[in-house]
């Protein structure tokens, strides 16, 4: 008998390009948290990122050109490549995502569903919690539909905060969807922060995949759970990412 370590073989579908760094943020917190010894060790995985789907704030906001068309583009693509999983990487978009047939979706893990499953499970103890995230997000209700059935407060940004601070370090020229990042998106971010944190909130949900980048530059005591270490830590679980010993 020899033993050999091997995984479990799902594949990954990630929708991506909303925004592309957020993406890539994604793979790496993946990559971080794969128990891999070598290449053969790592997930596989297909990638569409789809930076033409329309931006899912407008159309949520302001009716502008909806996002569905691209979105189901990109879930067709991975369909195509037989993926076991699929995620999108930015947490608006679940918004549509939610809307399409139950098997064009039958795939996608959903992560308003696993941030709830999470803050009943290590966070009962929490009363208020703060969300920072798009305003399409809040207008959506996507946190507030799931929140209206679990035992928290859930607080937001007044409006200028909302708009002014972040949705302004996020979409900004050199915001946090930028190629190039500049120091007065984070300056703004940290504003929303601490403006959000004044609220007596004792967590923070990053409810936006582009909360990932301000918040590792901010300096605050608080305890925070983010979208994508969420999902990140989803997909190891699900995918089976520690290897096992099968006898040969």
């Amino acid at each position: 008998m020899i033993s050999n370590n091997v995984f479990m073989r799902n594949k990954l579908g990630i929708i991506s390009g909303m925004g592309t760094r957020a993406g890539l943020l994604f793979l790496n917190k993946l990559m971080d948290k794969t128990d891999a010894k070598c290449d053969q060790d790592f997930p596989e995985f297909i990638v569409h990122n789809n930076s033409q789907v329309p931006d899912r704030t407008l159309a949520i906001v302001y009716n502008e050109e909806s996002p569905e068309y691209e979105l189901k583009r990109s879930l067709d693509i991975l369909e195509k490549c037989e993926v076991d999983y699929i995620i999108s990487t930015c947490v608006t978009s679940y918004y549509f995502l939610n809307q399409f047939d139950a098997s064009d979706k039958s795939k996608l893990l959903n992560p308003i569903d696993l941030i709830a499953n999470r803050l009943l499970k290590e966070y009962s103890h929490i009363q208020k919690i703060g969300l920072l995230a798009t305003t399409g997000t809040i207008n959506s209700k996507l946190f507030h539909d799931k929140f209206q059935s679990l035992p928290f407060e859930l607080i937001t940004l007044n409006k200028y905060d909302q708009e002014e601070k972040f949705m302004k370090s996020v979409y900004m020229e050199g915001g946090f969807k930028s190629s190039d990042i500049s120091d007065y998106a984070y300056d703004l971010f940290n504003e929303a922060l601490e403006s959000l944190i004044d609220n007596d909130v004792q967590l923070i949900i990053g409810g936006c995949t582009e909360v990932q980048i301000g918040i590792k530059n901010a300096h605050v005591n608080i305890q925070f759970l983010d979208v994508i270490d969420v999902l990140v830590d989803e997909v190891v679980d699900i995918m089976n990412l520690k290897k096992i010993e099968i006898a040969l």
